[in-house]
């Protein structure tokens, strides 16, 4: 295993699932992309830690 690492960010819609996707299969290691996670369990208890619902309940 290298010792190098990357953090992929961007804004919604960049690819950043999609590349994340694809690295395993060229090879690379990769963690789950959390945001996604974070989306569905706000989502499922009704919570307000959405990014369309603004900066309140992130803290």
């Amino acid at each position: 295993m290298s010792d190098h690492f990357f953090i992929v960010t961007g804004g919604p819609g960049a690819g950043k699932t999609s590349l994340i996707t694809e690295l395993p299969r060229r090879g690379f290691h990769t963690i789950p992309e959390s945001g996604r996670t974070v989306i569905r369990e706000e989502m499922a208890r009704g919570g307000d830690a959405l990014p369309w619902a603004g900066p309140h309940g992130l803290c």
